[in-house]
């Protein structure tokens, strides 16, 4: 008996940087046969999102609960989990906590997005001069998603290499800081995501890279997968293909976030 595919628990719609309605996006995954649902709509603090430009927002994110509270009570044929992608920034860990702790959320996606407020994954910033010293950005990256790892706050982490985006070529060994960041996230039990639509990326592949994918899977680390859609269309984006990514790394099974269970890899 051939196993179900993995469920996708990185959606984003109209309520951040995405685009359609919940349910729009749960007839989509319904469409593809995918047992669960999840949304990740970003939730920014205020230091990395001061005009909530690409966040929901504080006004809204009681209406994009309401929304996709909505959608799982509409839906019964899929299991639709509540979440977010909450962006980690050292210095604002107690406002990303109660930001957290006022809503139900099934299930919290932690993700570095900016190295000491450089916002390095915003087009115009591609070939900033930092990027001459790649190796430090690249560090430091890492030792944030460690610390983010660490801090408590999160369940799983969105595209654990975030950082090679752009597709910069590297001068010099970065490993043992992607070590030091897989041990921290080993040691705090948070899972990390295939992350699909990263072939859409310049750098062209998905996240993280088949390497860093084979150490998380040494060191026991949890496996989800989210599209990170941001168009409906994009929902289950490629996941027969980040499947095989999985199992080429030694993963046989992947968690499923409504029960928390390890299940086997289709």
């Amino acid at each position: 008996m051939t196993s179900p595919p993995p469920g996708d628990y990185h959606v984003h719609t109209r309520f951040s940087d995405g685009e359609g309605e919940p349910g729009q996006c749960v007839e989509r995954a319904l469409t593809l046969g995918l047992p669960e649902i999840g949304f990740a709509d970003h939730l920014a603090p205020r230091c990395a999102d001061p005009n909530d430009e690409y966040g929901i927002g504080s006004a809204h994110v009681e209406a994009y609960v309401s929304a996709v509270r909505e959608a799982s009570a509409r839906y019964s044929e899929i299991a639709v989990l509540l979440g977010v992608e909450a962006d980690y920034v050292p210095e604002a860990e107690e406002e990303i906590a109660q930001m957290l702790a006022a809503y139900p959320f099934d299930y919290v996606m932690g993700a570095v997005h900016s190295v000491d407020g450089f916002s390095f994954d915003d087009p115009p910033n591609r070939d900033d001069r930092r990027w001459s010293d790649g190796a430090a950005l690249y560090e430091r990256y890492y030792e944030l998603l460690g610390r983010a790892a660490s801090s408590g706050l999160f369940d799983i982490l969105a595209h654990p290499d975030y950082i090679t985006l752009w597709g910069h070529a590297m001068r010099s060994d970065v490993s043992a800081a992607e070590n030091e960041a897989l041990r921290a996230i080993a040691a705090a039990g948070v899972a990390i995501e295939v992350n699909t639509t990263g072939v859409l990326d310049p750098a062209g592949r998905m996240y993280p890279a088949p390497g860093l994918l084979e150490r998380a899977h040494r060191l026991g680390i949890p496996l989800v997968f989210g599209s990170d859609a941001h168009t409906i269309d994009q929902v289950g984006w490629s996941f027969g293909e980040g499947v095989i990514l999985a199992m080429k790394a030694g993963y046989t099974s992947c968690l499923r976030l409504s029960s928390h269970i390890e299940e086997p890899l289709p």
